[in-house]
Formats: structure tokens, C-alpha cells, sequence
């Protein structure tokens, strides 16, 4: 049909065209004329579809390359805006930083310091508990988490530590670095302090946490119980442990950094 319509244009123009009545005559009546103009006509009418399949091939081609770089750009988004996650201890906020969000406050929590098999780990415990069952084996305890003496702040022995959930939009990764209260070139320091476990006399011993450099105290558990895990500093011990850089009996900072 494409072509029909081609040819029937093209013969208008010719009939129409302002020529001499000897040329009019000749080009209605010289059929090789006309056959050379139809050939020609039919050759283009060839390049034009040709030229439309390779366009059209090249069209569907930048569709799939849009599509996987929008694909692409979702990720990359989808991932920038899962941030980092990381836990401030004996802080009851997230630091007031623009692209910093609290996930949840809460209360730090372990197994009793005097309990053999108490679980090691330190837990930041919701403010907003939910329970299922209403009773189970004794098994394991959870426990809050007391300061062991003065040293994170003055009046901090037998007081309650909490702790927060934060998360920072603008990064994916989240580590605490013990012995320093600097971040490495290209990470950005969320918060530092002093590095704290359990007493090596305990029976049970303490993952190591870092407590903030301005701890506060909760207005939780019963003062200065000792029915729960208590955190005291970390000492650098020299031997094993290269000195220097490190020294002996000083106590260990702590930073924790996101990128």
C-alpha cells in the first residue's frame, strides 16, 4: 500500500510538472521512460524500508538499555536508602546528625555476670516489649546492664545503661574500630568513647561494646543491684599486644565509623 501511494504521488508530479507539450508527450508515452522512473521509485521505496527496519531494530534497542539503566538506578536508590545500622551505647538518642534516624531507643541488656553459660552478648532491648507466652523453662536470663564503677562518668557505678538503634541514610556500612576515637580517611565518625566488657574475675565474660564518651544513666531497674551484666573499662596489656603503639595499662578508646 506504502508503495501504491508512493507511485500514484510521484505520477501526479509528473503529469503535473511544467513541462513542454513534446515533453509531456514524451514522458506519457515512452515507457522507458516511465519503466526508469518506476524502477528508481521502486529502489527507494527498498532503501526506505530498509532504512525503517535498521531504525526500528536501534529503537527497540535503546528500550532495553533505558530499561536496565532504570532497573540500574532503582538499585543504586533502593540501596542508598538502606543506610547503615549500628548501635550507640549508654546513649539514649542517635546523634543530631541530617541523615541520621533513630530506629528505637532502649535498655542494655544481658545475661548475669555471675551465671555460668550466661550468654556473652549485649543486647539493646525495646522499651516496648511484646510477649507471647506468659511462662517457659528456665533457661536463659536477660538482665540489664549496670555501669561496674565511676570510670564512664562520675556517679555511674550501679546505675543503668541505655542504649539506641540508629541508622544512617547516606552510608551501607557501619564498624566500631577499638584503640583509636578517629575515623580512617573516607569514614565518617558516628560516635566515640571508651571500649567496655565484664571483669575478668566474672564467671561469665562480656562482648566487647563501645560506651560513648558522654554516657547517660536510665531511670529503669533497682540502683546499683549487681543482679544483672556489669560493664567495666578495657585495659591495654602489653606482651602479646605490641607496645608501642599501644601501652600498658591505658585504658582502650573506641570509635564507631560509617561510609
Amino acid at each position: 500500500m506504502f508503495v501504491l501511494i508512493l507511485l500514484n504521488i510521484c505520477l501526479n508530479v509528473l503529469i503535473v510538472s511544467p513541462l513542454t507539450d513534446d515533453s509531456k508527450r514524451l514522458l506519457l508515452n515512452d515507457p522507458d521512460v516511465i519503466l526508469d522512473r518506476l524502477t528508481k521509485l521502486e529502489n527507494l521505496v527498498v532503501q526506505l524500508q530498509s532504512d525503517n527496519s535498521k531504525l526500528t531494530q536501534e529503537n527497540r534497542q535503546h528500550t532495553l538499555n533505558m530499561k536496565a539503566m532504570e532497573i540500574s538506578i532503582s538499585t543504586l536508590q533502593s540501596t542508598s536508602k538502606s543506610g547503615s545500622t549500628y548501635t550507640i551505647w549508654g546513649r539514649t538518642t542517635c546523634p543530631a546528625t541530617n541523615d541520621t534516624e533513630e530506629v528505637y531507643s532502649g535498655y542494655a541488656a544481658g545475661g548475669l555476670y555471675s551465671e555460668r553459660g550466661s550468654s556473652q552478648d549485649i543486647l539493646c532491648a525495646t522499651t516496648n516489649p511484646v510477649f507471647g507466652k506468659t511462662s517457659g523453662y528456665d533457661y536463659g536470663h536477660l538482665f540489664g546492664v549496670e555501669y561496674d564503677n565511676d570510670f564512664f562518668a562520675p556517679h555511674a557505678n550501679g546505675e543503668d545503661m541505655p542504649c539506641a538503634v540508629c541508622n544512617r541514610k547516606s552510608t551501607t556500612s557501619s564498624i566500631m574500630i577499638p584503640g583509636t576515637s578517629t575515623c580512617y580517611p573516607g569514614w565518617r565518625t558516628d560516635y566515640h568513647g571508651y571500649l567496655a566488657t565484664g571483669a575478668q574475675t566474672y564467671t561469665t565474660g562480656a562482648n566487647y561494646i563501645c560506651i560513648d564518651i558522654n554516657p547517660e544513666f536510665l531511670v529503669a531497674g533497682s540502683v546499683n543491684t549487681n543482679a544483672g551484666r556489669l560493664m567495666g573499662p578495657v585495659l591495654a596489656k602489653c606482651g602479646v599486644l605490641k607496645c608501642p603503639p599501644y601501652h600498658d595499662n591505658y585504658p582502650v578508646t573506641c570509635v564507631v565509623c560509617s561510609k
